[in-house]
């Protein structure tokens, strides 16, 4: 109301207009808008009932048989809090109107009344508020809200739509949705579904009424827990935040907490202009790049930054923050500055909006033995018991079932298969459970989604763009022309029509949907081959060298059956994967189990629990290095003398992951630990695999890889193990030489008369021209020639007849395909590998594949001007320290710290003897370019015949050899 008394003069000459006083006008403005909503409705209902306040409305209504009597509101917080309260009696014959005259005007209060079964809900533009009024009016089975806003209130709001929910509509079989904005349409539909607030779902979840006389304890006990909400939010780039965030979401569900009381999802897909009406909210909150929020709490904290004017006064909150101590460096100021800055970044914007802190907010720290959990642990601890909820199971399914370790995981389910069979089948999500992702990798494939659309989908409500990546098992990369024709129509039929040529030597497609998947792998098996332990716990795709240039045809054959003998006598032997993946009825039962057997209760060599981590094998034939043999678990270097195959030399304890600033964890190469005859390979192989499946650390994953239990126990112990299992002592070593890790380019006649050609592949990325190239290259093979993969991420042509050689180089000539020196361009483009880290990789902390090519150009310019264009420099990068490209084994490596960012590592020698060690710690693209300009300067003026860019780094003393990876977290001698 306005004071009355004597009206101002409007004003005079001499003093000009009088300002009215901002509080006055908006005061006159909510009057006439309020009157002008009374107006409206009495234009549709003559008979209209229309109080000022929500008691006098709910009180008529309670006497009314037929008709709406109406309260006439201002949109408030504590206006629409008892509007909420109201709502939920479920009154026919109350209507309620919320007039907003100031912007910013928020919806998601108004959306939230759907939650109340069969409530009609509506929001209009004043001067457009006839239809939604009148359908309002004659709405009987439930109340009425219609939210009303002045044009200046909503004027160059984007977010604001007009819309109609009318369960009429949906009892007639037609959309409860009206709206004229198609997009924000979608989004209303995505809100409903996330927060579970659809009439239909309320009708068939809530309790039926008591029957007369009936005891109404129970719903009383009901309507009591229901009163208790707490929303979750949570902002998550790998999942850790997401998994504290379900952790909290599901004990307070089993610890009295309705289910529709408790709400969960990420940062900005809430909209902050509705935290004033929420009485708690728990949020997770992790960190990326340097102290900034990931992709889906960014734009959560920049709106709420800029609402100067909400008054947070009644909301609690309490926050985990996710980061890393020592990932800018430990001891340094960055690290201090930047440690789980996002967290404490929100907590002091909610202390300065008025919010109360209900409990200290807690830190998990990378740096913990096990991570962040050790933090989580005291912090939840703490939250649950202020909830209430102390003494609830945290069990519950779904996407927020309790988090197993993966070695729970293996032994529970049943040899691999899991619920997998089942929820491959449910198209009601384009993701599969939590612990069905854990095991799906030992079938080859991983769940991924695009995280570029990860922000937009999470604003319009919908699930992430989950989707598969499914890896071939191939070992030692060879397949027919036949097979890649197949794979080419896979790519096509249910991927992102591109084939991946993996530093694994085989192929892997992305972008499979969920309900592709089975028809993907089945349209594989049709072209013999399949994706059985390509990923997971188990001995992987084995390796072999694939130069055509090293020994002859026959000798390269038969090594490359020594490979198959070591990859099929580590197969795990669990039928799970036909069952899930092959299986059509019950009449190919029989058909398609692994082996013709039926499963096994146990695998002979894996057990219930299969190995700690991945096992990792290859194959090399000097003088090539290209299966880079020492970053593997066990290797087999091929022993040849005048043209025969004497046996091989055995290395294990090899690999490279490794997790920043964490120097528990390093990369390590392989000790070369004696010689086997070729029958025994298969058997030192398994050996290999049983000591590190009975001495691997199964308690940390970070510490669980066989180089970890070479580095602890010793090479001459892990030595003796083998032995023990074999029964007889491997030979000395033999003497062999690597002179290079690079693939062949170009034309060679074999042994046999026929041709192979040697392609570059820029970074194993079969696309474009290059696909249909090789689709047509592969027509005319058909029968008669072969493929294979290549671990630089390239292609050899294998077996092309001499009557097929011109068509083929005409082939590539005409889609430019890169075949030699002078097509490949740069001795740096040449020697590239990277893995695909963005956008599908969940671990990528930075581009890989997308990015390298781009800097290679820039560094071509550089070498170019330096005179060194055409050295062999091996060039890799990984978006993450797990080192999938091997980036720590290049003369040049790169591993992402933060989008943009990368440390710089130097000094690897060409052949793959030696690591290199770090350079330069966070530099982006200037920075790198700044630092290589007059190194490659000086390697081009100072370096001796025939010296490689690495072993000049290191005769220079620019950097120090690195020889041992426990020796990696050292300081570079400079």
């Amino acid at each position: 109301q306005v004071r009355a008394g004597p009206q101002p003069s409007i004003g005079n000459q001499r003093h000009g207009p009088r300002t009215v006083n901002p509080l006055v006008r908006l005061a006159l403005r909510s009057i006439s808008a309020m009157d002008s909503a009374q107006t409206l409705l009495r234009q549709v209902a003559k008979d209209a009932k229309v109080f000022q306040t929500l008691s006098a409305a709910t009180a008529a209504a309670a006497q009314q048989e037929t008709g709406k009597c109406w309260a006439a509101l201002p949109l408030t917080r504590d206006s629409m809090a008892e509007v909420h309260t109201t709502l939920q009696d479920g009154s026919g014959t109350l209507g309620v109107i919320m007039v907003a005259t100031a912007a910013p005007v928020s919806q998601m209060e108004v959306l939230r009344a759907m939650e109340y079964s069969g409530v009609f809900v509506a929001s209009s533009e004043m001067t457009k508020a006839m239809p939604a009024l009148a359908a309002a009016s004659t709405f009987a089975a439930g109340p009425s809200l219609v939210l009303l806003a002045t044009a200046e209130a909503i004027k160059g709001d984007e977010n604001w739509t007009a819309f109609m929910y009318d369960p009429r509509r949906e009892d007639a079989g037609s959309d409860a949705f009206v709206t004229d904005n198609e997009r924000v349409r979608s989004e209303i539909k995505g809100f409903l579904n996330r927060q579970n607030l659809l009439t239909l779902i309320a009708k068939k979840s809530l309790p039926a009424p008591a029957v007369e006389g009936e005891e109404s304890g129970e719903l009383a006990q009901g309507l009591s827990e229901a009163s208790k909400t707490v929303t979750i939010l949570y902002s998550s780039d790998t999942g850790h935040a997401e998994e504290c965030a379900k952790a909290v979401a599901r004990q307070c569900r089993n610890g009295g907490f309705a289910s529709s009381a408790v709400r969960i999802g990420t940062m900005d897909s809430f909209d902050v202009g509705a935290l004033a009406a929420e009485p708690l909210v728990v949020f997770a909150v992790a960190t990326a790049g340097k102290g900034e929020f990931c992709g889906n709490g960014r734009g959560f904290f920049s709106k709420l930054s800029s609402r100067s004017d909400l008054d947070l006064k009644d909301m609690k909150y309490c926050i985990f923050g996710l980061g890393d101590s020592h990932y800018w460096g430990k001891g340094t100021e960055d690290s201090r500055i930047n440690f789980a800055k996002p967290a404490r970044e929100l907590d002091d914007l909610l202390e300065s909006r008025g919010a109360g802190r209900m409990m200290p907010t807690g830190f998990g720290d990378d740096q913990d033995v096990d991570q962040y959990h050790t933090g989580f642990g005291e912090w939840k601890s703490q939250l649950y018991s202020r909830l209430g909820v102390e003494a609830a199971a945290a069990g519950g399914g779904g996407d927020d079932g309790p988090v197993k370790s993966d070695e729970m995981i293996k032994v529970e389910t049943r040899q691999l298969r899991g619920s997998m069979k089942e929820s491959f089948d449910d198209i009601t999500t384009g993701q599969i459970p939590f612990q069905d992702t854990k095991l799906v990798k030992a079938h080859g494939s991983y769940q991924q989604d695009d995280r570029d659309l990860r922000e937009e989908r999470q604003k319009m409500g919908v699930e992430n763009a989950f989707s598969f990546m499914i890896r071939i098992r191939l070992p030692g990369g060879y397949c027919t022309a036949d097979q890649w024709l197949a794979m080419d129509d896979i790519c096509g039929r249910f991927a992102n029509g591109t084939l991946k040529i993996t530093t694994r030597q085989t192929w892997q497609v992305h972008g499979v949907l969920k309900r592709d998947v089975k028809a993907t792998m089945q349209a594989m098996n049709k072209a013999c081959m399949d994706t059985v332990a390509a990923c997971g716990d188990v001995c992987r795709n084995v390796l072999c060298g694939s130069r055509p240039d090293v020994c002859s045809k026959e000798l390269h054959n038969e090594i490359l059956e020594w490979t198959y003998s070591i990859h099929d006598h580590c197969l795990p032997r669990s039928g799970a994967y036909h069952e899930i993946f092959l299986m059509q009825g019950d009449e190919m039962a029989e058909k398609t189990q692994i082996m013709g057997s039926t499963p096994v209760e146990e695998e002979p060599l894996y057990g219930l629990t299969y190995l700690p981590r991945k096992y990792k094998v290859a194959v090399a034939i000097p003088p090539s290095n290209d299966v880079d043999l020492f970053a593997h678990c066990c290797g087999f270097i091929a022993i040849i003398e005048n043209g025969k195959l004497l046996g091989f030399n055995v290395s294990v304890g090899g690999g490279l992951g490794f997790t920043h600033n964490n120097q528990k964890t390093h990369p390590r190469l392989a000790d070369v630990i004696g010689f086997c005859k070729p029958s025994d390979a298969k058997y030192v192989c398994e050996c290999v695999l049983t000591v590190s499946r009975d001495f691997g650390d199964r308690t940390g994953r970070k510490h669980a890889r066989i180089k970890y239990t070479v580095e602890d126990y010793g090479p001459e112990w892990f030595k003796e193990q083998v032995e023990d299992r074999l029964g007889f002592k491997l030979q000395p070593a033999k003497p062999y030489r690597f002179e290079h890790r690079g693939d062949l380019h170009g034309w060679v006649k074999r042994s046999d008369g026929l041709w192979n050609c040697g392609l570059l592949i820029p970074i194993g990325r079969v696309k474009e021209n290059s696909r249909i190239c090789l689709q047509k290259i592969a027509q005319e093979l058909k029968g008669q020639g072969a493929f294979r993969m290549t671990c630089n991420q390239s292609v050899v042509l294998e077996d092309i007849p001499e009557a097929k050689k011109a068509l083929v180089q005409k082939l590539l000539d005409e889609y430019k395909v890169m075949h030699s020196k002078e097509t490949t361009v740069s001795g740096l483009r040449r020697n590239m590998v990277a893995c695909v880290a963005l956008p599908t990789c969940p671990l990528a902390f930075a581009e890989a594949e997308r990015y390298l090519p781009t800097l290679v150009e820039r560094l071509e310019a550089v070498t170019e001007r330096c005179g060194i264009s055409q050295e062999d420099i091996v060039i890799r990068m990984t978006g993450c320290p797990n080192s999938c490209g091997r980036p720590s084994m290049a003369e040049i490596g790169f591993i992402g710290k933060a989008p943009g960012t990368y440390n710089m590592y130097l000094g690897a020698d060409f052949v793959g003897h030696r690591l290199n060690c770090l350079y330069a710690e966070s530099v982006n693209e200037d920075q790198i370019i700044k630092i290589l300009t007059p190194l490659f300067g000086k390697y081009s003026k100072e370096r001796v015949k025939n010296e490689k860019f690495g072993d000049f780094l290191v005769r220079t003393k620019t950097v120090k050899p690195m020889q041992n990876g426990r020796d990696w977290w050292t300081t570079p001698e400079v």
